[in-house]
């Protein structure tokens, strides 16, 4: 018997880095997803095959290589099983990967999902999430714990961390999201420990727009549950300018942010650390097409996704 699960990638509409300081943030899961398929096998090993990455085993020796983080999450189940039990992981991510999209979260809930389905353990979505963690916490050094927490639930959620997740009832079916990527690279734990040494050198300054966050954060949430989406363009605008004032925009960002909007998008911003990776366009459904175009006369790749409603799903195959 092997379990597989998938878990949806993610983009936050507003409050990336206020976030990590304990601002609130939204974020939506996406129609894009990463596949895990976990079995047992004979040897007391963790054996994980990727299709991006290759091939690593674990548990004779450990090190700290670009597939570590998916042993991590598959071992934080085994530990809460308590059994002593030989995995084979197979990873296929169709997110990709340093784009601000969430992809080492969703391998990781894909893997702690699929993982604890095959032991017989029922963990709740927080419970999944919480576990995926510990693999972010090795990718990224000190994530919030956003990504996920989306992945595992789906749909929009106001995170803050230490708390938890809030699920949004909000209505996406006129909405599409696109994502266009900057073909820039950049690592999230880098930014993050940036914005916050600037955040240290300037507090004065910066506080202000932490608090301000807060409130972009609760206002988006009430246009959200209005299904008032002009709103929620607004101030993914405005967010993009805090973003921006943290020092984690371009000259590459900025022409994408701006072409979106030029073309027809209800708000476009950075999403996820900044410094590179993607920009996120809020689209009404019959916009889509046009905005993408646009972007892709600057963009790297563009993807055109809904908001899914569907968080991490398990199914088991014989």
């Amino acid at each position: 018997m092997r379990v597989r699960a998938s878990a949806p990638g993610k983009a936050i509409l507003v409050g990336e880095h206020f976030v990590v300081e304990g601002s609130p943030a939204i974020a939506v899961a996406l129609d894009v997803r990463a596949h895990v398929t976990v079995e047992r096998i004979g040897e007391n090993i963790v054996k994980v095959i990727s299709r991006e990455l290759g091939e690593a085993t674990y548990g004779v020796r450990e090190r700290e290589d670009r597939l570590y983080p998916v042993y991590v999450a598959a071992r934080e189940v085994v530990q809460r099983s308590g059994e002593r039990v030989g995995l084979k992981i197979i990873v296929e991510s169709d997110i990709p990967p340093g784009a601000g999209m969430g992809s080492s979260a969703a391998v990781a809930v894909a893997t702690v999902a699929a993982t604890a389905k095959l032991l017989g353990l029922a963990l709740t979505p927080d419970e999944v999430a919480q576990s995926a963690l510990a693999a972010e916490v090795v990718v990224h050094g000190k994530p919030s714990g956003i990504d996920p927490a989306v992945s595992s639930c789906g749909g929009a959620i106001l995170f803050r961390k230490g708390d938890k997740p809030e699920r949004i009832n909000a209505d996406f079916e006129q909405i599409r999201l696109v994502l266009a990527d900057s073909g820039i690279q950049r690592s999230t734990g880098k930014l993050v420990s940036k914005v916050l040494e600037t955040k240290k050198k300037f507090p004065g300054i910066l506080e202000p727009l932490y608090r301000s966050a807060t409130e972009l954060a609760e206002r988006t949430r009430e246009a959200l549950e209005n299904s008032d989406f002009a709103t929620v363009g607004e101030l993914m605008n405005i967010n993009h300018g805090l973003l921006s004032a943290l020092g984690v925009s371009n000259a590459k960002l900025e022409e994408l942010v701006y072409a979106a909007r030029e073309a027809g998008a209800l708000g476009s911003k950075i999403t996820g650390a900044g410094g590179g990776g993607m920009v996120l366009a809020l689209c009404w459904k019959e916009d889509a097409e046009s905005v993408s175009q646009r972007l892709r006369e600057l963009a790297a790749r563009i993807i055109v996704t809904p908001v899914s409603e569907k968080g991490v799903i398990c199914t088991l195959e014989n």
